[in-house]
């Protein structure tokens, strides 16, 4: 090991973030979690918190809070990513979105930054019916959306880690987008009906 081989997780309590943690941790590398509650506590909404979270950091998995459609995420990005590398940190791997012009502004200002940038640009999460808002509707019976017949290729959050922990950690990434999605589309009816059924 050298005096900088420290991932940064951002996010690294939530969906995506502690998944990536496991995986980085099993492989017995070290890791910071990035996160307001974090023994080094790192805030988006607080750049004071930035650098010391980057100390001694040589990688670090980009996950935006509250999400990379909200306003001011693209320059929050770029200047998180502008430190990052001024502060050593070259590999940087930002959860993105499929379909979301503010989440292509974020990948742009990434890439700007003069980092070796990877993109894992994600489907929706199937976790968001297990984990998350939709947890309580599922729970209930009864699970209300405006997405009409839209099909999604449902990404598992496992994959998504699967894959970050991999671009985290091996050459040959840099400068690449890669698309997320599950096996197959599922219309949101669908989704919960398959749901049902397994429950």
């Amino acid at each position: 090991m050298t005096s900088r081989d420290l991932t940064l997780v951002l996010g690294g309590t939530g969906k995506t973030g502690r998944r990536v943690v496991q995986r980085l941790t099993g492989r017995d590398l070290r890791v910071r979690i990035g996160s307001r509650s974090g023994g080094v506590p790192f805030d988006w909404a607080d750049r004071a918190t930035w650098a010391p979270a980057l100390d001694g950091v040589h990688a670090v998995y980009v996950a935006y809070y509250p999400d990379l459609a909200a306003p001011g995420a693209p320059e929050a990005i770029g200047a998180f990513a502008e430190l990052a590398v001024e502060s050593g940190a070259r590999r940087l791997v930002l959860l993105s979105g499929r379909g979301e012009d503010e989440a292509l502004a974020c990948e742009r200002t990434l890439a700007a930054s003069g980092a070796d940038w990877t993109v894992l640009r994600a489907s929706w999460f199937a976790q968001n019916f297990s984990e998350s808002y939709l947890l309580d509707p599922v729970v209930s019976g009864e699970v209300v959306l405006p997405q009409g017949e839209v099909r999604e290729p449902f990404v598992d959050a496992d994959d998504i880690a699967d894959v970050a922990a991999s671009v985290l950690t091996e050459d040959g990434h840099s400068g690449r987008t890669y698309e997320l999605t599950g096996p197959r589309l599922l219309t949101f009816a669908e989704a919960v009906a398959a749901i049902g059924q397994a429950a």
